[in-house]
Parts: C-alpha cells; sequence; structure tokens
C-alpha cells in the first residue's frame, strides 16, 4: 500500500534524546549487549543463533553521596535481567550475561566501579524456540521513516557536543521544542563530582555546555534546570542510576537514536531480541533502511514504512508493507514497481543482517 501527500513543514516538533549514559539507554545498551554476547556463544558452538529474547532488562538505583571533588557509592546499582534464552553447553548463562553487563558499563560509564547484576533468565517456550529460522515468533510492528529534521538532526549530535564539556558524565538527555521558528532546548547533564571541585566550578561547567549548545544552535537553552540551593545535578559516576533514577528496557530512544512523539513510531523494545526471528527488532531496522531509500525518490520529501508481521509467517511476506511519501509525485506503475521493489530488497535482507547486529554495527537505540 501506497499513500502520497503533500509535504509540509509541521508548525511545532518534539524532539528527544536519552544519551548514552542514561538509565533506559544503559538497559537497552545491556539488553543488545547481553543479546549479541549470546548469538555468538550459540555461533560457536551450534553454528546458527539460537532462541533468545532479553529485552526484560530493569536497572534498580543505587544510592550515593557525591560531593565537590569526590563523594561515595553508599549501595550500588542492581541490573536484574529478565528474559528467555537457550542454554549452551560451553558456559552458563548466568556468567555469559554478568560478563556482558560488565564489559558493556566498563566501556560505557568510565567512572562505575560498582554494580551489581541478577540474572533472571530462563529457557524459552518449545514452540517459540521452533520458530528460530524457520518464521516471525511474533505478530510485531516496525516503523522506520526519513530523512531527519534540521531538529531531529540537530538533537542527534548535540550529545558529544554536550558531554565533550569536562566534567560532564554520560547521562545527558537533551528536548528540543521547536514552534514555528523559535527553538528551546533543555538540556540534562550529569556532573561528576571528582571533576568539579566547587559550585564555582560546577557553574562554569554548566555555562560551557549552555555555549557549546548555541555554538551549534540559534536556541533559547536551559542547562540543569531544576537546580536549585544546594540542590545540584551532581554525582559520583556520571549516572543517575546511582541514585536519582532507574532503567528500564524500550523505555528510551527508538531505532533512529530519538524519541520522536510527533512522528510515526512503535512501542516496540528493539534492543535485546534476537536478530534471527524477532520481528519486533529485524523490521523496525529494516523500515528505517527502506524508508532512507524510498525517500531518495525522485519528487519525495519524506518517506515513512510502516510493516507488520503474523507470527510463524515467513519474515520476507509481512501481514502489512505500508509506504506513505510527502512530496510532489504521482502514483504511477512505475512508481509502485520502485518502492515494491525498494522494499522486497529489504525483507529479503534480513538474513544478511544477522552479521550487522551481532557486530553491533547497526544503531538501536
Amino acid at each position: 500500500m501506497i499513500i502520497l501527500q503533500r509535504y509540509a513543514v509541521p508548525p511545532f516538533e518534539v524532539v528527544e534524546r536519552k544519551g548514552l549514559g542514561h538509565p533506559d539507554t544503559l538497559a537497552d545498551g545491556i539488553s543488545e549487549s547481553i543479546s549479541r554476547s549470546l548469538s555468538q556463544f550459540y555461533l560457536d558452538e551450534f553454528g546458527q543463533i539460537l532462541h533468545h529474547n532479553v529485552d526484560k532488562v530493569l536497572i534498580v538505583a543505587g544510592r550515593s553521596a557525591p560531593e565537590f571533588g569526590g563523594g561515595k557509592i553508599l549501595k550500588p546499582p542492581s541490573v536484574v535481567v529478565g528474559g528467555r534464552a537457550t542454554k549452551p553447553s560451553s558456559k552458563p548463562v548466568d556468567e555469559i550475561i554478568e560478563d556482558a553487563v560488565s564489559a558493556f558499563f566498563g566501556k560505557t560509564v568510565k567512572n562505575l566501579e560498582q554494580f551489581r547484576v541478577e540474572p533472571r533468565v530462563e529457557e524459552g517456550a518449545p514452540e517459540l524456540r521452533s520458530l528460530i529460522g524457520r518464521g516471525a515468533n511474533d505478530t510485531s510492528i516496525g516503523v522506520g521513516y526519513a530523512p531527519l529534521s534540521a531538529t531531529e538532526q540537530l538533537v542527534l549530535d548535540l550529545e558529544k557536543v554536550v558531554q565533550s564539556v569536562r566534567g560532564v558524565g554520560e547521562d545527558t538527555k537533551l528536548m528540543a521544542v521547536r514552534i514555528g521558528d523559535r527553538l528551546t532546548i533543555v538540556v540534562a547533564a550529569a556532573m561528576v563530582s571528582k571533576f568539579i571541585a566547587s559550585r564555582d566550578e560546577y557553574e562554569e561547567a554548566k555555562a560551557k555546555v549552555k555555549d557549546a549548545v548555541l555554538r551549534r544552535a540559534d536556541a533559547e537553552v536551559c542547562v540543569n534546570c531544576a537546580d536549585a540551593g544546594d540542590s545540584l545535578y551532581l554525582t559520583v559516576t556520571g549516572t543517575s542510576i546511582e541514585m536519582g533514577d532507574d532503567g528500564a528496557t524500550g523505555r528510551g530512544n527508538r531505532g533512529n537514536g530519538l524519541i520522536t512523539p510527533m512522528r510515526p513510531m512503535t512501542m516496540e523494545a528493539i534492543a535485546g531480541k534476537n536478530p534471527v526471528s524477532h520481528v519486533g527488532k529485524i523490521y523496525n531496522v529494516l523500515a528505517q533502511k527502506a524508508a532512507a531509500e524510498i525517500a531518495q525518490l525522485e519528487g519525495a520529501r519524506e518517506a515513512c514504512v510502516s510493516i507488520v508481521s503474523k507470527i510463524g509467517s515467513p519474515i520476507h511476506q509481512p501481514l502489512l508493507r505500508g509506504v506513505q511519501i510527502s512530496g510532489d509525485l504521482q502514483l504511477t506503475s512505475g512508481l509502485e514497481a520502485r518502492v515494491d521493489s525498494i522494499l522486497d530488497y529489504w525483507l529479503e535482507s534480513a538474513d544478511a543482517l544477522v552479521e550487522d547486529f551481532v557486530a553491533g554495527r547497526l544503531t538501536l537505540y
């Protein structure tokens, strides 16, 4: 199904990005890290990826006592890992999970040294395990659109800009609201206490974050807007999982790295699902790639692709493949054929993407 419409700039936009150290993004990253580790173990032992879904990670915040120039962790955060996984014989699943979490935290949050891991993963139902390599193991939705708007691309780019300021930790959050030509950006940046010796240095770091954002955007900018008196966004580790906030897989960024409530999107958690049969993961990536290619067609300004699966059916035969194109186009047989060929190509490419999923080469959050 193809729907054509005229392109129009929306009167307002709301765009959010939860940074890589935000609790929800950390939960996504942990889910995906465990899935990749399991997939590699399965490939090494069985020559194929077996059934697993570890998309139910909960991070329970700990307790901390940050202070200028230092501070300490009073109770470390806990990572509770739920889900299903086929057991390899070469290594216990619990150990694979614990190693994956440790490696992920070590790479992602430089100042987080203490945490607990609580694996609660069991084997999946036989009927779902049987769908590996045979068909979709869920009735699910994948949505993708392209290209990003200027506001969306800006928010995506600003994370590195904010984190480039000395003292800023990995836990950042950006919210941009555009009303007509007026843009407001609200920044939350967890400051790492050992790099901030005083209140003056804290305010200086905030000012540097604001200046860095203003160099990239003509906007009204507010940094750590909740600061009041001695209540500051100061942390020991650079992430609020030490005390301020919990995290859960699927509560944060969508597959393009953004939260865009004014755009078509699915609430499906992408991270942690197996890359062979779980269409909740596969279709969201394929929809983005197909939309990006369709948006390049002559006369197209934007494209949105929606793909819906039917459990048990072949992945390349979805229940719905819908395309909405905005621009100056006519629905001709040539356009239909071109769009169909793009969708066919990406749906037939699902198997080829497995290696990219396992290697971590695809953006999922």
